[in-house]
């Protein structure tokens, strides 16, 4: 797409309009988009969308829409039997500059944190794409679709980490986003919660308890042939029932979805999103907290032993910068490298 070109935002007072509206047409239509009708605790905030707390990398991308990604390729290479091919190329990405290797497929990994998150974004569109090589005619277009929803989303992460930016920039990752939107359907069915999936084996019984009538109403005028035709049928409609009722249950409304399409907007009024991204504080979690945890008593209150642990670590710190203040100094040199040896390099000359 051309950088100059600019994709409409979302008209949030034609939702209403439509949402207002009580007519069978208005009703087709949000349903054609996946929007459900109902109470939406955010649509009548009065304030603007753009100054509400900022949204960061970390939780929104990383351990969010990366991690609902992972799970719709996931389940998308489960139901079209590639799931073997995946976990085999995903084991075989080598450790390469600061990748890590791979000892264990995906579904082996119990959890993931953003640093893991991060890392597999380099990595992850080459792997769906070897994984969905070849394939049926029939196949081919759905798995392009696949492959295109992933490198949008990969594509508006990688811009979205951008130290800084400008209207080109600003414009192609608005792009990728809209062209996430566009094929982002290839992954419906793995969106179906548990009421869908509940209706969806409701509605199995009931079809196979149909077949079975079917059968035993023609269990004695249907040759073997023409039997083992009628059951392939009988299977093929059955799959193809329950593949369009959880698509009709199955929809995109989940919170994370709809806070990255403001991201543009904030990085154009706040500047870039690292600035203010969760992944800082998560790191100094681990040396305020975690470090001076693993250093106290257990048996004792730990509290205590954090504190006094963090106030001698920031005690040594103010002092060694103390004395590489006083290094600096012509008169205070010498008494300083007898203190601190590392000042001999800071002394003046």
């Amino acid at each position: 797409m051309h950088p100059d070109k600019q994709h409409p935002r979302w008209d949030h007072n034609l939702y209403r309009t439509l949402s207002d509206a009580n007519t069978k047409a208005v009703d087709a239509e949000l349903l054609s988009r996946h929007v459900h009708r109902g109470f939406k605790v955010f649509l009548d905030i009065p304030c603007i969308v753009s100054d509400l707390p900022k949204h960061d990398l970390l939780h929104t991308m990383q351990i969010g829409m990366l991690d609902h990604l992972q799970k719709r390729i996931f389940h998308f290479m489960k139901m079209h039997e590639r799931l073997d091919k995946y976990n085999a190329i995903w084991l075989s990405v080598s450790a390469y500059h600061d990748l890590t290797p791979k000892n264990k497929s995906y579904e082996e990994v119990s959890q993931w944190n953003g640093k893991e998150m991060k890392e597999m974004s380099r990595y992850l569109l080459g792997v769906v794409t070897q994984s969905l090589r070849g394939g049926s005619p029939a196949q081919r277009p759905i798995f392009n679709r696949a492959i295109e929803c992933t490198r949008a989303l990969l594509e508006f992460y990688m811009y979205a980490r951008y130290k800084s930016h400008d209207d080109a920039t600003l414009s192609y990752m608005e792009d990728a986003l809209h062209c996430f939107h566009t094929f982002k359907d290839v992954f419906l069915l793995g969106r179906a919660g548990k009421k869908a999936k509940a209706k969806a084996n409701a509605l199995r019984m009931e079809l196979v308890k149909k077949r079975k009538v079917d059968e035993e109403t023609n269990a004695e005028t249907w040759m073997p042939s023409k039997k083992r035709r009628e059951m392939n049928s009988w299977r093929d409609y059955i799959s193809y029932k329950i593949d369009i009722s959880k698509e009709l249950d199955a929809d995109f409304n989940f919170l994370k979805i709809h806070l990255i399409s403001h991201w543009a907007e904030q990085i154009r009024r706040y500047g870039a999103l690292q600035q203010y991204s969760a992944e800082r504080h998560e790191q100094a979690h681990k040396t305020n907290l975690k470090d001076g945890c693993n250093a106290s008593n257990p048996n004792l209150n730990y509290l205590p032993q954090v504190i006094t642990f963090q106030r001698r670590i920031l005690c040594f710190e103010i002092r060694e910068l103390n004395l590489q203040a006083l290094a600096q100094r012509w008169e205070n040199s010498t008494a300083a490298c007898k203190v601190f040896p590392s000042g001999a390099d800071l002394a003046a000359p």
